[in-house]
């Protein structure tokens, strides 16, 4: 579509139709000087010889002129060409499609449409519920009763051929139960598809928990008690994911769920497809109890683990004399780390040393200096913040009203020291102190008051200090070849590091796919809202995975899906009316340079191949 203002249009398309001519030019003298003037002429054939009329004459032109007419001849080559001004063009709306195309793309990778295969009599079926609501997650999160208008606002209408006016709130909530009855078939869906496409990144499988907050108090799920963020209703999201952090398992489990109790219910559900494939299943020490071990060790079960101590266990179950490690210093820890006695070095962030096999228990200590590091400076600080509560609390009993009992006030300080985990080493002393204060009718009156005064036992300190950068690894991989481990340390230690996968999961389902707010309250609904989250993630996560294993030239800065959706939602399907013709037309907003890096990064270049433009033109 162009737009031109030559005044000598309309007699032209009389004289001739503008397809049939091109633009003419030749040279003429004038005063000793050269000039091209043009015309616009028509080719023809005579007695076997090509030939040209000229049919009219338009003198000098500008260079400006010149590309405005060769512009308008080659668009009326265009049957769809139309003449209009930019003063009659006008986008009525802009609907969004290149974010929303890549999340759909990902949904058709990864196949979970075959999940949905039963739709029944449904106008529209399951899985494209399910796919509009998991997208809708990862570009922008929304209620279920907002999903309808979102959609509107999208190209998934014409990308899944559905009438806009099909998706409403009813049909949502209606489908909200069938979605999460298919959870299970979803499950193994994507379990089997890795283990067909990345069995590698099956070897170590990660598990975790993380509590979700509710805003409104009628879910059977929730309950009130101590999570994350502070004492609030919540229930609990437990997840699986393989190395690449990908989810292939989870549920919904009621809030105040312990994290160990939770390792029967994980076996319950997975040990079937654990015996399937040679994987250890990697956990945190939260979910670690002798009773729990002991399960997974049962040869009925027979599934491999790793994880860790906690550290308060540290000291019974090893024989090394950690006193000598109590004047490690900060400034040198480099150089003291590796001449420790019996350790061996994996890495600048590791030095471990084998423990010893404990029934089919097999435990390995490892010493990390970064660690040590952070939790020395973690311990000083918390001494500062203390001293400066201290200082702040006195300061308030100062300028006590009433007098204050000596219990009451030992036990805020006991609280903060707690807080800060301090109790195996600081204490407060604290002294009585009579102070005067003025009464409404301006006499004095004497009233006991106390301050505190920090205690530090160096002994003690040192001995908190003992354990720094230490952590202890257990595993029941206790085959050996020989002398030699069928897994070795490092091979046993890299994947409790490696962990970090699912916690990555935990902060992308909670803060960019925003599970919380919970704006529904029934369990079945509860449970559907955190599958769609966890298809979101799975979306998300794959666009990440792909954006670091293809690196970019102008786009090498993005590597989240966060910055790949904000570039992406630049391209839009824009709806033009041009009201001069009384006709509308819908068109893919230019391409940049960036967005064509960052699809072929993704491996999803056909987003806007010529199929797609001319499929979106075609809706007018």
């Amino acid at each position: 579509m162009r737009c031109f203002t030559s005044t000598n249009l309309r007699q032209i398309k009389v004289i001739m139709n503008l397809k049939d001519l091109h633009l003419h030019w030749g040279e003429c003298k004038y005063k000793g000087k050269s000039y091209r003037t043009y015309s616009l002429a028509r080719a023809y054939r005579l007695n076997g010889k090509n030939r040209k009329e000229t049919v009219f004459k338009l003198g000098k032109l500008t260079d400006e002129e010149v590309i405005k007419w060769r512009s308008l001849l080659k668009a009326f080559k265009n049957p769809d060409a139309i003449v209009t001004t930019l003063d009659d063009i006008n986008v009525i709306k802009h609907f969004s499609y290149l974010d929303v195309a890549a999340a759909n793309a990902i949904w058709d990778y990864w196949q979970l449409d075959d999940v949905f295969q039963n739709n029944g009599k449904r106008e529209i079926g399951i899985s494209n519920i399910a796919r509009i609501l998991s997208i809708n997650r990862c570009i922008d999160p929304m209620s279920k009763s907002q999903n309808p208008d979102w959609f509107a606002s999208t190209a998934l209408q014409w990308i899944l051929e559905i009438d806009r006016n099909s998706i409403n709130t009813s049909r949502i909530f209606r489908e909200l139960e069938v979605i999460e009855n298919h959870k299970e078939a979803i499950c193994e869906h994507i379990f089997n598809l890795l283990n067909r496409r990345y069995p590698k990144s099956m070897h170590s499988v990660f598990y975790d928990l993380s509590s979700t907050t509710f805003s409104g108090s009628r879910c059977l799920l929730m309950k009130w008690g101590h999570c994350k963020e502070g004492y609030r209703n919540h229930v609990v999201l437990a997840i699986v994911v393989n190395k690449d952090g990908l989810p292939f398992y989870w549920e919904v489990l009621p809030g105040g769920t312990s994290d160990a109790n939770t390792i029967v219910w994980l076996l319950d559900r997975l040990k079937k497809r654990f015996k399937s494939i040679n994987t250890t299943l990697v956990f945190d020490r939260g979910m670690v109890s002798d009773d729990n071990l002991t399960l997974l060790e049962d040869k009925d079960n027979e599934i491999k683990y790793i994880t860790a101590m906690d550290k308060s266990q540290i000291k019974g179950l090893t024989d090394v004399d950690f006193s000598k490690f109590k004047y490690f210093d900060l400034e040198d820890i480099e150089e003291q780390a590796s001449k420790l006695t019996g350790f061996v070095k994996l890495n600048d962030d590791t030095f471990y040393q084998e423990i010893k096999i404990e029934g089919k228990r097999r435990y390995i200590l490892c010493f990390n200096p970064q660690l040590f590091i952070d939790q020395r400076k973690a311990r000083s600080q918390a001494v500062v913040n203390f001293r400066f509560f201290v200082k702040n609390l006195n300061a308030e009993l100062l300028n006590a009203k009433k007098s204050r009992q000596h219990e009451a006030t030992y036990k805020k300080f006991k609280q903060k020291i707690t807080k800060f985990k301090l109790t195996s080493f600081v204490d407060v002393k604290l002294r009585k102190k009579n102070v005067s204060i003025e009464k409404e009718d301006k006499t004095e009156q004497k009233i006991q008051t106390y301050q505190g005064t920090v205690k530090i036992d160096s002994t003690d300190k040192q001995t908190a200090e003992e354990l720094d950068g230490f952590w202890l690894l257990v595993t029941n991989h206790t085959e050996r070849n020989g002398k030699t481990f069928n897994i070795s340390a490092q091979h046993a230690i890299n994947p409790y590091r490696d962990k970090v996968v699912i916690e990555s999961a935990f902060r992308d389902i909670k803060s960019f796919v925003k599970v919380s707010p919970v704006c529904v309250w029934t369990e079945v609904h509860v449970k559907a809202h955190y599958t769609i989250c966890v298809l979101s993630h799975l979306i998300n996560r794959t666009l990440t995975l792909r954006l670091h294993e293809n690196k970019g030239k102008i786009t090498k800065g993005i590597v989240s899906h966060e910055k790949l959706y904000k570039n992406l939602s630049d391209c839009t399907v824009d709806h033009i009316n041009i009201k001069n013709v009384g006709q509308s037309a819908y068109s893919l907003s230019i391409v940049t340079k960036e967005q064509k890096e960052l699809l072929a990064r993704i491996g999803l270049k056909n987003l806007i191949s010529k199929n797609v433009t001319k499929k979106i033109k075609s809706l007018s």
